[in-house]
């Protein structure tokens, strides 16, 4: 697996990782290169790329003087901005702590070779509290990317930036107010957020928006917001007040069932609605009342739902009603409730998914009571039914 690596001493030569591969990263390119010789310095505050090749837990011993007192490195502005820098101290470095120059983002992150098959990125900025996926403490020899959103300058660490041995890992959590949304497929969990602070604004603030690096873990499910061009973990506005709708996008590499969950609803105003719309479906849902919703997906397709603060045009109509639906012998059956058939003038449209997201049927119902056949294999089926803006969807099993 890939790891980020910084050396925390001086005097460090790539050499004492013979046997695996180190690349160093250009920001001007995004590219990784190969170092290929076992004399060229590891220099300090950069950060490398590891491929350990040892299928077991693995410790390196750094060779050299530990490093203390004030370092620095250069960041540039003439690709994306994305500098891979590293903890340069045998200790843990706390982020909180550090001055971020002004051509700089506040966010850092760092990557998590044990998410999915390939890893994925973690981030974390002040004052982002529950927004964040890690801490701001940066272990020894951690490499991290940072992004410069100005032009070219020169980070620095202080000494009383370094948490030493004994010292408590702690900090209270911020209260933001905020919507967290939680995307979940494959076993596996990703979030962004959307919060709300008044000093903030529409376009991206480098000391409250944290940019989305996309996991190159097929198995991983990628939920962000953007602003203009740019993807968005972390989107913070000025206030509900002229943002009440935002965009939000997923995709993954595999198909499949994916479930969003809306979490920190709580922190904000009472009096704020808030709705998910997906847009392919039609489909509104009130996520206070019904704060999880799944959704089938292909892969290689960007998903595109909408998060609205207001009340919908209609919403009354697109509460979800009840169905008797169940799968036998080869027969879907569905069953309206008699008091349902007078609004369904139009007949309603039945969606037939597998769990892998690939979509098996669909076809117009028109009668309470439907016989449908259907020949499938003994699994489990996601069944969805849309009429006059109200939806339905529940699973069966072929037995």
């Amino acid at each position: 697996k890939w790891h980020l690596v910084s050396s925390p001493v001086s005097g460090a030569v790539a050499g004492m990782f013979t046997g695996d591969y180190l690349q160093t990263h250009s920001e001007a390119t995004n590219v990784y290169t190969d170092v290929t010789l076992a004399s060229d310095p590891l220099n300090i505050m950069q950060g490398y790329a590891l491929w350990c090749t040892s299928a077991e837990a693995t410790t390196e011993l750094f060779s050299g003087i530990t490093n203390t007192k004030a370092k620095s490195i250069g960041f540039t502005k003439s690709g994306d901005g994305w500098n891979l820098v590293g903890n340069p101290y045998p200790s843990v470095l706390d982020w909180d702590k550090v001055t971020i120059p002004g051509q700089l983002s506040g966010a850092i992150w760092l990557f998590d070779p044990t998410v999915g098959a390939n890893g994925d990125y973690r981030y974390y900025i002040n004052g982002g509290g529950l927004s964040n996926t890690t801490t701001q403490y940066i272990p020894s020899g951690q490499g991290f990317f940072v992004r410069a959103t100005g032009e070219a300058g020169t980070l620095t660490l202080q000494n009383d930036a370094r948490v030493h041995g004994g010292q408590t890992f702690y900090k209270a959590s911020e209260t933001n107010q905020m919507l967290l949304v939680k995307a979940t497929g494959n076993g596996i969990t990703t979030q962004t957020a959307i919060r709300f602070i008044a000093d903030a604004t529409q376009q991206a603030d480098r000391l409250y928006d944290v940019f989305k690096i996309m996991s190159g873990s097929p198995d991983v499910p990628n939920v962000y917001t953007q602003i203009g061009n740019e993807k968005m973990a972390i989107n913070t506005l000025p206030g509900v007040s002229g943002n009440e709708i935002v965009p939000m996008y997923f995709e993954a590499g595999m198909d499949g069932i994916y479930t969003f969950d809306a979490c920190e609803i709580e922190s904000l105003d009472p009096e704020v609605p808030v709705f998910l719309e997906d847009m392919a479906a039609n489909y509104f849902q009130d996520l206070r009342d019904k704060p999880s919703y799944s959704f089938g997906y292909t892969s290689g397709a960007v998903k595109d739902f909408r998060i609205h603060f207001k009340n919908v045009t209609g919403i009354e109509e697109t509460e979800t009603f009840n169905v008797s639906c169940y799968l036998s012998n080869e027969v879907l059956y569905v069953n309206f409730p008699e008091q349902e058939m007078a609004s369904m003038a139009g007949g309603a449209i039945l969606s037939l998914y597998s769990l892998s997201g690939q979509q098996l049927m669909q076809t117009k119902l028109t009668q309470r009571s439907n016989a449908i056949p259907f020949s499938a294999s003994r699994a489990v089926y996601l069944v969805k039914i849309t009429t006059d803006g109200r939806n339905f969807s529940t699973k069966v099993f072929n037995h």
